[in-house]
């Protein structure tokens, strides 16, 4: 049997969901059918984790959006590798990516993690990143998105051949929750009898943390134990601080942590504010280490969280609504167990085997189409 060389590219700067899922992929694939090259068009800590499990990998930066300088290095490298697909994650990765297959006559697929109009701080951003997807979208012999949310988004500007493949969540070893709960809290300085809401995730708008803050303020009032915890970093660092500083919540804020799962079993409630979300691979973690959780009802979020089930959910932005729904939690132990019990027999079905057999099927069906069809 032929093995085919199917090359990932994607900005590689941080390492968010998207990345997440690119390096669960790259390390799944079944290698005697095909097998994984990584193209990242930022320098950052992707294209290191990549290569520690022997992936080839290179860096082509991008100096700006629309820098359309990597494309002969990129393109060149691509015919050396002898790549026969190219797989595209984000906005940079889908214009140099779509670009190079089109040159090179080679079927492009790219997978769409979140909602390109909640992606930039700026109007202006995400107006030029919709207008060049919609412009290279017809490059793309097929599109996979996360959630079915995102399915009716892309197919609204021109999508076609869209297939929905859930992120896949692979299980994580909490060996002993108590003792990792008391050592995160030491290390960072929070009290034992703290009751934790905490929340993981890139500090941007999208992600809501302004919401939950303002939630914890309430809350505060009536639970004077309560403690914040935001896990993550990004533009919003500063003016989510400032927020911070002007009350008497007791918070901790981290930055970035790699392998910020391991700080699960340290939260008593699991909030994920976004007002935007592709899915949100963090609940299946959350599941996982058995802590209850409050999300907002937006994008694919209700899909993997079933409202009163898994977790409760809120309207994005509503502030009351997350402080009545967190509440609830802290003074229902009962709710709390259940939510957890039903979250635990949840995200066994989000598998990392079945998110790598169906793409690796969507893989298949567009090397024999392409395989069959006359090059133009």
């Amino acid at each position: 049997m032929k093995t085919y060389r199917i090359l990932h590219i994607i900005g590689g700067g941080e390492i968010g969901g998207a990345e997440q899922h690119v390096l669960s992929l790259l390390n799944n694939l079944d290698r005697s059918c095909f097998y994984p090259h990584l193209a990242c068009l930022t320098h950052g800590p992707l294209a290191a984790l990549a290569r520690e499990t022997n992936i080839p990998t290179r860096t082509f930066p991008m100096c700006f959006p629309l820098d359309l300088s990597p494309l002969p290095s990129l393109t060149h490298w691509a015919r050396q590798k002898g790549i026969n697909l190219i797989h595209t994650h984000g906005s940079r990765a889908n214009l140099l990516g779509r670009l190079s297959a089109k040159w090179l006559g080679l079927p492009c697929l790219s997978t769409v993690h979140s909602s390109l109009a909640h992606d930039y701080l700026s109007p202006w951003s995400a107006r030029l990143a919709l207008g060049l997807d919609r412009l290279t979208l017809p490059l793309t012999s097929g599109i996979i998105t996360v959630s079915n949310y995102l399915a009716q988004e892309v197919a609204l500007r021109g999508g076609r051949n869209i297939e929905t493949i859930y992120n896949g969540q692979s299980p994580h070893t909490f060996d002993d929750p108590s003792q990792a709960r008391h050592q995160f809290r030491k290390q960072w300085g929070i009290p034992t009898n703290s009751f934790v809401i905490g929340t993981i995730g890139r500090l941007h708008p999208t992600k809501g943390q302004i919401y939950l803050i303002k939630a914890a303020i309430q809350l505060h009032l009536k639970f004077p134990d309560l403690h914040l915890l935001l896990i993550g970093d990004g533009p919003l660092r500063q003016d989510l601080e400032s927020e911070l500083r002007l009350n008497l919540l007791p918070y901790t804020l981290t930055g970035y942590l790699p392998h910020a799962f391991k700080a699960l079993p340290a939260m008593d409630l699991f909030v994920l504010p976004s007002i935007s979300e592709g899915m949100g691979l963090v609940l299946l973690e959350t599941m996982q280490a058995e802590v209850p959780i409050v999300a907002s009802a937006i994008g694919g979020i209700p899909e993997v969280v079933r409202a009163g089930k898994d977790g409760l959910l809120v309207p994005p932005g509503d502030v009351t609504g997350f402080a009545e729904a967190c509440a609830s939690i802290i003074e229902n132990p009962n709710l709390a167990k259940s939510l957890v019990r039903s979250g635990q027999a949840r995200w066994p079905l989000f598998s990392i085997e079945n998110m790598v057999s169906e793409t690796e099927q969507v893989y298949t069906r567009l090397l024999d189409r392409s395989t069959h069809e006359p090059r133009t």
